[in-house]
């Protein structure tokens, strides 16, 4: 069996070849010149020539040529283009939000200079950040010890207001070396991974605000010293709302989150029902959605269908059906009145809203319906999951307002980086620098004397990054202020390149008897072998064709000053479809063009 399948592919190899060899044979285009086709103006600069006695398929092919010579008839010219707008694109590397140093050993921190390292390994195993300002302290006493905030400015929203801030804390951050044999856990390894254990990075979202005014002295004129004018200086006031009562006049913006609000954390939304002590009630917010009579729709991102089967415009009321689309669980008929919410299964999952009744411009009955699911009760402990980690829950609430929640991770992160909350990257780095004595000419260590030897100085950090850089599209007017910079708009001005189609007014396809040997008064393209155009015969029987059309596959042949000073191209085979074969391939060329 295996010798008869390896024959049979040869074969069937074999014949694949031969029928690819059939199908590639295609006619070779000589290097024709442009301005043989066309003129620099833009007009045509020759004529197709038929047979008087062609057969249907080559005048079929001379039309096909001519289309195709239509696409050369055009010229080009720069114009000046006036515009109201200029739209620019600007792109930003990801920034980095915080960073701490975390390890320093140089001229400032050293306290035994006559012994500064000369290498890696002789880098001192004390000179971790104490948390107090100093580097004094060993790689055990740091990680015990470490811990910072930062602050990821409106990262969540109360209703459409994206005004929350993050304030992250991180501490008791551990390193794991790449190469645990290179790193005696004294002086910072050079590769490491971050190990955050559960518990140690903190977010907290508060949600009562404040409006306030900061007040700062702004230069409004430069001083001119050679002529005594001194600078002037004028105090400007401008408006903040933030979550701490900063600068003067502040007032209370939010007192936080209350029953009927939507609010979001991490980045998730929630319609609250409820608010009492340090819980809350609430359902995640899928908006309000148009529903026809008749058309099933889907809750967006979840398997809740909704069916409004009737609608009353009079009485504001609608009969529905909810089902799932997955478990196939399907409610009874219900009856939604206007602005009266209705848990459909009574257990949360499913909470709608009927907002307003109307007539489409259609003529179909609809109903805007408001739809909360997953409704649930939250209370401290509780866990949710963001970029697939979940984080513990502490709820702050007044009894009537949700004040603030903290979110501390359940889960172990590690690695360098180490992702936090799916677009910022936590980072290790270790940078290590020498310079030598000699080639600087100067006692670094203070021993006496200049020698030709490297000292080193080290640096540790942790930073916190974005994953992604910020892009940024913009529209200018005449006047506006170009991004990130002091230069402005004066003029919007540009060129473009302006096509000028040339019509053909006159017929270029004619008959082999319409045309003059001695002046043809353009260049020729003749369709047909000698058998069907009158010319081709002529240059043949001259010896100025050097074809075998009555044996040709399909050719094409350029022939300058053949014909009265002009110059001409033979389209032809032995065949009509062997000219048609020729005609295809002039095409292809003039697309090209």
């Amino acid at each position: 069996m295996k010798v008869k399948k390896i024959a049979a592919l040869a074969v069937g190899a074999a014949m694949v070849g031969a029928t690819m060899g059939f199908a590639s044979a295609q006619p070779t285009v000589p290097n024709i010149p442009k301005d043989f086709f066309v003129n620099a103006d833009g007009t045509p600069n020759v004529k197709i020539v038929v047979g008087s006695t062609a057969a249907a398929m080559d005048v079929a092919s001379a039309a096909d040529i001519a289309v195709a010579l239509g696409s050369l008839l055009y010229t080009e010219e720069q114009v000046d283009v006036q515009g109201d707008y200029v739209k620019i694109k600007a792109e930003y590397p990801p920034e980095t939000i915080d960073s701490w140093t975390i390890y320093a050993y140089n001229a400032s921190t050293i306290r035994n200079q006559t012994a500064w390292a000369t290498k890696y390994e002789e880098l001192p195993g004390d000179y971790w950040y104490n948390g107090a300002g100093g580097y004094d302290v060993s790689y055990s006493d740091w990680m015990s010890n470490f811990q910072v905030t930062t602050t990821i400015a409106d990262k969540d929203k109360i209703g459409d207001e994206q005004l929350i801030d993050w304030h992250v804390t991180l501490k008791n951050i551990q390193l794991k070396s790449k190469d645990p044999s290179d790193w005696d856990g004294s002086m910072p390894p050079k590769s490491a991974d971050l190990l955050v254990t559960p518990g140690n990075v903190t977010v907290f979202v508060d949600y009562v605000l404040y409006n306030y005014t900061v007040t700062e002295e702004q230069e409004v004129r430069p001083a001119y010293p050679e002529w005594g004018v001194p600078a002037e200086y004028e105090n400007v006031t401008s408006w903040y709302i933030g979550d701490t009562l900063q600068g003067t006049g502040g007032t209370l913006y939010k007192p936080g989150v209350g029953a009927g609000e939507t609010f979001t954390v991490f980045g998730e939304t929630y319609y609250v029902l409820s608010v009492g002590n340090d819980t809350f009630t609430a359902g995640l917010d899928k908006g309000q959605a148009w529903y026809q009579v008749g058309q099933p729709q889907a809750i967006e991102g979840t398997d809740w269908v909704v069916t409004v089967l009737d609608i009353s415009i009079i009485d504001q009321r609608a009969l529905v059906t909810v089902k799932n689309a997955v478990t196939g669980t399907e409610s009874d008929q219900i009856i939604l009145e206007k602005d009266t919410p209705v848990d459909v299964f009574g257990d949360g999952a499913v909470i709608l809203t009927l907002r307003d009744t109307f007539v489409g411009i259609d003529g179909h009955l609809i109903a805007a319906i408001e739809a909360q699911v997953d409704v649930d009760t939250y209370e401290s402990g509780r866990t949710i999951t963001y970029d697939g980690k979940e984080w513990e829950m502490t709820i702050n609430t007044d009894g009537t307002y949700i004040t603030n929640i903290t979110l501390t991770n359940k889960a172990e992160l590690e690695g360098n980086p180490v992702d936090i909350f799916g677009t910022y990257d936590l980072w290790y780095k270790f940078e290590m620098k020498t310079l030598n004595e000699a080639d600087v000419g100067y006692d670094i260590n203070g021993n006496g004397t200049i020698d030709n030897v490297d000292r080193v100085v080290a640096y540790a950090y942790i930073c916190l990054k974005e994953k992604e850089g910020a892009v940024v599209e913009k529209e200018l007017k005449v006047g506006d202020q170009v991004l990130d910079t002091e230069y402005v708009v004066s003029e919007i001005h540009a060129t473009a390149e302006k096509i000028n189609i040339k019509p053909v007014t006159a017929p270029i396809t004619v008959m082999d008897y319409e045309v003059s040997m001695e002046d043809p008064g353009a260049n020729l393209i003749l369709v047909g072998g000698p058998v069907a155009n009158s010319l081709t015969k002529y240059l043949v029987e001259n010896n100025i064709s050097k074809v075998d059309w009555y044996n040709s596959p399909g050719e094409i042949e350029y022939i300058e000053d053949a014909l009265g000073g002009y110059d001409v191209v033979i389209v032809a085979g032995a065949t009509r479809n062997e000219t048609r074969v020729a005609a295809e391939a002039l095409m292809e060329y003039l697309a090209g063009l």
